[in-house]
C-alpha cells in the first residue's frame, strides 16, 4: 500500500491539473470571443481587470475550500479512530 505521507512530501497529490474537460472549455472560450468583440476598448480593459481579480478571488476560494475539507477529514478520521471501538 502506497504511503499517503510519502505521496504528499514528494509532490505526487495535487489539483493543479484538474482542468474543466474540453468541451466546457471551448463553450466558455467561445462566449469569452463573444462578448470581447462587443466591448468598446475602455469596457475591454474593465472587463479584463474584472477577469484578473476575479481569478484571483477563484484561487484563494479554492484554497479555502481544499483547508476545510482536509480539516473535516482529519477531524473525521480522529473521531473515527477514537470512536471506531463503540460503534
Amino acid at each position: 500500500m502506497k504511503s499517503i505521507i510519502r505521496e504528499l512530501y514528494y509532490g505526487n497529490i495535487y489539483a493543479k491539473d484538474i482542468v474543466l474537460p474540453e468541451k466546457e472549455r471551448k463553450k466558455e472560450l467561445a462566449l469569452y470571443d463573444k462578448l470581447k468583440a462587443t466591448l468598446s476598448k475602455e469596457s475591454d480593459e474593465l472587463f479584463e481587470k474584472f477577469i484578473e481579480i476575479t481569478v484571483e478571488h477563484y484561487d484563494e476560494l479554492m484554497l479555502l475550500i481544499y483547508k476545510r475539507g482536509v480539516s473535516t477529514g482529519i477531524l473525521l478520521a480522529a473521531e473515527a479512530f477514537n470512536e471506531g471501538d463503540k460503534i
